[in-house]
């Protein structure tokens, strides 16, 4: 199960309009090491010094271990162009984030004209 969210920024003030969007069938092929996550509470804003922060929490909605969870992030100015893509590790090296897990997330991007935005979080399925 993975969950998409969108948003505007408009200027410094910010208007969220979230989007869920659950795929059917299964998160992993059999070759895939990756498993999807849940994402919640996302914000995305303009700092006073003119970055860009992510801030939310990514949660291990699955039934399987995950290691080295990361959030990607996806920056798009008016005319759908990439301004900036980036991806950061949320979780300890090693460390395992079981089923249920929750880990919160505030981290700057360095982007100008940012319009919306796709954030997705995924973990790498523990052998």
């Amino acid at each position: 199960m993975s969950f998409l969210i969108s948003g505007i920024l408009i200027g410094t003030n910010i208007s969220i309009i979230a989007t869920y969007a659950q795929e059917q069938g299964t998160i992993n092929s059999l070759s895939s090491n990756i498993v999807n996550l849940e994402l919640r509470e996302i914000e995305i804003g303009e700092s006073p010094t003119g970055l860009i922060y992510v801030k939310g929490t990514a949660i291990n909605n699955s039934t399987l271990d995950t290691r080295d969870v990361k959030v990607l992030v996806k920056l798009f100015d008016a005319n759908n162009s990439t301004v900036s893509e980036t991806s950061r590790f949320i979780t300890p090296a090693s460390s395992t984030f079981k089923p249920g897990y929750e880990r919160d997330f505030y981290f700057f991007v360095s982007a100008n004209n940012v319009d919306h935005y796709i954030i997705t979080a995924e973990g790498e399925k523990v052998p």
